[in-house]
Order: C-alpha cells, then structure tokens, then sequence
C-alpha cells in the first residue's frame, strides 16, 4: 500500500497539473530523456508556463526542492537560460538547467512551510523596541560604519541567529542583515486564536463569538435594561437562535432560553446558500474541478470557506483599518508561502514586516495572511489586508486550491478565470461594490503615485535624511556611504562568528502593505 504522504503527494500533483495547461506538440517540442529528478539549486528557483524568457512565472521553489522531470526542451534562443537546456517538469511549467541538478532522489511529500513540532509559526520573530536602530547589510557594512536603513520602531524581523561580533551582541535576519541585539525584543508565536470546521448544508443565521475583552453581558430580555444574567469570556461560540428588536433600536440575539445578547458584541457568522453571482461559474467546475470560494463579512470581522454552495470552515479576521480593505470579487492572484510586507515608495510612514506566512493575495497589494504580531481578531486591524491568525491562516493557505508541495514558495495562476475567488462584502452597509479591479498591482499605477509622492515630497518640508539612534550605532557615528572611498572590504575576510549569505527575496508578493 502507498503511504498516505505519498498518496497526498501524488493527488496534489495531478490538482495541479489540471491548472496550468501546457504548451501544444506545435509549440514546445518535449524530448525524452534519462533524467529522473532533478533539485533546485537557487534560493527562488523559477518555474515558467514556457521555455523562454521573456514568459510568465508560475511559480518558485526553494533551494534543494525536488522536482519530478517528464522531459528535456531545447532553448530556442540566448536569454533566460543562456543557451542551455530546460527542463520539463510536473504537474507543469519548465526550469531552466542552469537553476537545477540532476538527482537520484524524487520528491518528498509534505506542505509547502512545514512548521516545527509544537510551533504556530514557521519563523522566529523580533520587534524594533525605538525608532532609529541601525540596519547593517553585512559584516563588512558593520566594519565601515555604514547601515542600510534606519528601522522604525514596531517593524518585525525574522530571527535566523543571535550572534557576537566585534564586541557586540546581534541577531542576523534571514536575508543576511545585521542589527543591534540591544534594539529590539524577541516576540513569541502569535495569538493561540483558531476557528472552526463545519458540516452540514444549514443557512442562514448560524453562530457568533462574543467579543468583548472584558467579558460580554447575557441578559434575562432583549433589552440594555434588563437583567444581566451571565457574562461570558471573550470569543465564547453562542448559537444565534431569534433576532429581536428592542425598544431602543438595539437589536439583541436569543442564544438560549431567556438569554440574550446585544448583536453589537457579536461576530456573527451568516452561512450563505449560494455562491452569490461571478464567485462561482460553471467554468471553473468544468475546468479544474474546484469549486472552493471564500467568503469575508468586513462588518462582523468574519471569514467563512465554502465548497460550492456549503459552508467547511469559520473564524474571525481583522480587516483594514488604517486603510480600508476592498470590497468585491477578487481571484487569487498569486500563493506566497511567506513574504516580507512593507510600505510603499509614496507612503511617508515606513513599515515593514518580515516572515508574514501563508499569503494569499486577492487584490493588488491586498492578502489573506497570517499576522503573528497582534491578537485582535474580531476587529478591524491591518494596513487592508484580512489578517488571520496563524492557525487560520496556515489551514485557509492549505486549504484553498492548489495546495503547494513542499519546497514551493509561491503560485500564480496563468488565467484567473481558473482561481479561487474572495468574496469581499461588508453586512452593516448592505449591498454589493466592487471597489477595487482584479488582480495584481498595477505597475503604471503604481509609478504614478510614487512619481506623485515624490514632487509632494520636493514641495514640502518633507525630510528624507535616515535618522540613527547613536545609542545603538556601533562607535556612535555613522558613515555617510558617499564618503567611503575605498570599495568596501570582502564580507569573507572579517567575521569572527557564524555567517549567513543573503538570500534573494522572492519575486511574488515582496513587499507589500500587511
């Protein structure tokens, strides 16, 4: 009998191969050869829909990644794989030889950021404690007194070692960078919050948690004034059974006999009893056999998955609130299985937070994702994005179609028509809008607003001079780089501890607003 893991492994690979079809006989010629396996050799090794450059990507794998070859194309030109040879691969998509080895072993199975025994999140995390703490690139950067941004206090890093170098303690980031050990605190695995699965094909009002932190009030009547019964916890799950109107215009829920709750301390979940119209056509169904949607209420702080036209899944999100999240049907336009977010070149306050897990992005610059830095779920939080916790957010990413192999850190689908759907709505305003176009960022767009930034910027008395806390720059000065004469010295020739090369970040999803 085949493992499970395998079985999984291969029942992913046909999903998946079902979603991008490939190239006709007439167009790419697939020759047979003896390779077997090959392994991916670049950190963010590029699967493209086909064997040239320029082409879209559809997807990355990491560094030692192992991929199951069907065949060998010919480059047809210089670019992209500089004349060499690329390699057909399953479910689909080519890799160019020069990103890969050849291997005698094939594939492990397994989701695509396995996380550690007793972990919420894949990584380990610290906050900036002050604004003005030196970023250094490398220990040479260290060495020449020269950072490369000042980080604002609240910005996250991802935590791949702490170390001591020339006197002082640090911690490495993931990418390589070197920041004062004094200037930030370690953070934990984010909020313990998970929602839950559902059954059945019931519709219509269902559940809802209760939200307030210091406990929310049940009472004997459906009015503010009658007596208080019970108080239960917060996020406590309670039945929505009768809707009431009470005579101060509040409306109160019955979650049981002669026990009621005001609905504002509600995140009530409502189970739809249809896709609403352009979430879910016959032509994906046909197509690719998914008939996934996702379902996110702004007004009640609420997520639900769907199979069709029933409910598998609820928990509580928090929306936009510094910027509003958009409303309307949004394909997913890319899986990332974890990406830094940060500010944009036209917003005036920087941000940035490292290792965001499971990302799902619907529109523009706007993801599902996990959020391990707060515990607010149930209210409106993010910079527009819906946040989940990483429970939440590691089974929706699973969840919802194509789930990612192992070692595969980014999707995106060739045609839209094929992706699952978000559904963006907000109950307490009624109605549907579709706010924002679908898909990814708009790169004129984009360029228009920074160029527009940026004479906003020359207008004013904006500053854009980086300012260090001395307290924490190494000596107490910092070096402006114009003034560094001589090239730098090789990062290889001055650490007296462990080392950490950059990595290239990958392609899908950098920087965007969390």
């Amino acid at each position: 009998m085949m493992p499970i893991t395998a079985t999984l492994l291969a029942h992913t690979l046909r999903v998946l191969t079902g979603l991008e079809p490939g190239p006709s006989a007439d167009e790419v010629e697939i020759e047979p050869t003896d390779v077997r396996y090959i392994e991916a050799t670049w950190s963010e090794t590029v699967v493209r829909g086909r064997p040239w450059v320029p082409h879209k990507r559809l997807a990355t794998v990491s560094d030692g990644t192992r991929l199951v070859v069907r065949g060998i194309v010919q480059s047809r030109d210089d670019k992209g794989c500089h004349g060499k040879p690329w390699y057909a691969i399953y479910p689909f998509g080519f890799v160019c030889s020069e990103q890969a080895r050849e291997s005698e072993r094939g594939p492990e199975p397994g989701a695509a950021m396995p996380l550690a025994e007793g972990r919420r999140v894949p990584f380990s995390y610290a906050y900036v404690r002050t604004d003005g703490v030196p970023m250094y690139a490398g220990y040479a950067d260290v060495d020449a007194g020269v950072p490369t941004r000042p980080l604002t206090k609240g910005m996250s890093l991802v935590v791949a070692r702490t170390l001591e170098y020339d006197g002082a303690d640090w911690i490495q980031t993931e990418d390589g960078a070197l920041v004062p050990k004094a200037g930030i605190r370690f953070g934990g695995q984010g909020s313990e919050w998970s929602g839950v699965e559902l059954t059945g094909t019931y519709a219509g009002p269902s559940f809802a948690w209760t939200k307030l932190k210091k406990g929310t009030p049940v009472r004997s009547a459906p009015a503010t004034s009658a007596e208080r019964v019970l108080e239960l916890e917060l996020r406590t799950r309670v039945p929505l059974l009768e809707r009431s109107e009470a005579s101060s215009q509040r409306s109160f829920w019955r979650v049981g006999e002669d026990l009621w709750i005001d609905a504002d301390h509600l995140n009530e979940v409502h189970i739809a009893a249809a896709p609403p119209p352009e979430v879910l056509d016959d032509w994906r169904g046909r197509n690719t056999g998914n008939d996934q949607w996702i379902d996110v209420d702004l007004g009640e702080q609420v997520l639900v998955g769907y199979r069709g036209d029933r409910a598998v899944f609820a928990t509580m999100v928090s929306s936009g609130r510094s910027m509003p999240t958009p409303r309307g049907n949004y394909p997913v336009w890319a899986k990332v299985a974890s990406t830094t977010m940060a500010s944009q070149a036209y917003e005036d306050k920087p941000y940035m937070v490292q290792g965001v897990p499971w990302v799902i992005l619907f529109q523009g610059h706007n993801a599902l994702h996990g959020a391990y830095w707060h515990d607010k779920f149930g209210t409106p939080k993010s910079h527009g994005c819906v946040n989940l916790a990483p429970h939440d957010a590691r089974y929706v990413f699973e969840w919802t179609g194509p789930t990612l192999p192992l070692g595969w850190t980014g999707y995106l689908p060739s045609d839209l028509r094929r992706a699952v759907v978000v559904h963006v709505r907000d109950s307490s305003r009624g109605g549907f809008v579709q706010d924002r176009p679908i898909g990814p960022p708009d790169r004129e767009a984009e360029k228009a607003r920074a160029e527009a930034a940026d004479e906003r910027r020359a207008l004013s008395e904006y500053d854009s001079t980086p300012q260090y806390d001395p307290a924490f720059v190494p000596g107490g000065v910092v070096v402006d780089p114009s003034e560094v004469s001589a090239e730098l010295p090789d990062p290889g020739e001055t650490p007296s501890g462990p080392r950490l090369e950059p990595r290239t970040s990958p392609g899908i999803g950098a920087g965007l607003p969390g």
